[in-house]
């Protein structure tokens, strides 16, 4: 697999990556997502600490992506395996999605995906209020960082893929499987608000 330059590096083997020294992607062709991947994964230096991609996604309530999980990115189909990734919200509030339910993550917290589990992402929109009193602005920025160098593969169900044997790929619109768009009433009802070490259910959110 080929490691696309990225960043430069020093004398002394650091490497700094910043603005166009990142590899700037937009994988979609309807969806404005604009991922900026500071570290593509693989073996451009060999600290074991250092494993898939690593980046950041600047995020609007507009920008909803599709449901997915991720896959290694090996080119025989027998040889791939299902991954898990790490995100870091940050700058903002976000929603995400996880087997079919949705929680309302605040800046500075981390989301831990299992292999196998179908997900998707947007921004909080403008105007819900978190329990420290702080209100959305309808955007955040994502951090994310994968196990292994990997793929995006879109998927239709909700419920956790043991393997790949479990994944059925979905060929419809993107748009279908698209994170719902949600008003901060509906954001209110519906979701979950993580908090500290515990969940706040639909329905019993900041008012």
């Amino acid at each position: 697999m080929s490691i696309a330059a990225i960043g430069f590096a020093l004398p002394n083997g650091c490497r700094i990556t910043h603005g166009t020294g990142a590899n700037v992607k937009t994988p979609f062709k309807t969806i404005p997502l604009t991922m900026h991947e500071l570290y593509p994964g693989g073996t451009l230096t060999t600290p074991s600490t250092q494993r898939g991609q690593l980046g950041f996604i600047p995020f609007t309530h507009e920008l909803r992506l599709p449901r997915h999980v991720h896959v290694t990115m090996a080119e025989r189909d027998e040889d791939r395996r299902l991954l898990a990734e790490r995100i870091l919200v940050t700058g903002g509030v976000g929603l995400v999605e996880l087997n079919g339910e949705i929680y309302v993550i605040p800046h500075g917290c981390l989301v831990d995906i299992p292999e196998g589990v179908p997900h998707t992402w947007s921004a909080c929109p403008p105007g819900v209020a978190m329990p420290d009193g702080t209100t959305s602005t309808g955007q955040f920025l994502m951090v994310y960082d994968y196990a292994e160098p990997t793929s995006f593969f879109p998927v239709e169900g909700t419920h956790t893929l043991n393997s790949m044997a479990d994944y059925v790929r979905y060929d419809g619109k993107l748009a279908d499987i698209c994170f719902p768009t949600l008003t901060a009433e509906q954001v209110k009802t519906k979701s979950a608000f993580v908090w500290n070490d515990s969940l706040i259910g639909p329905g019993q959110g900041p008012h």
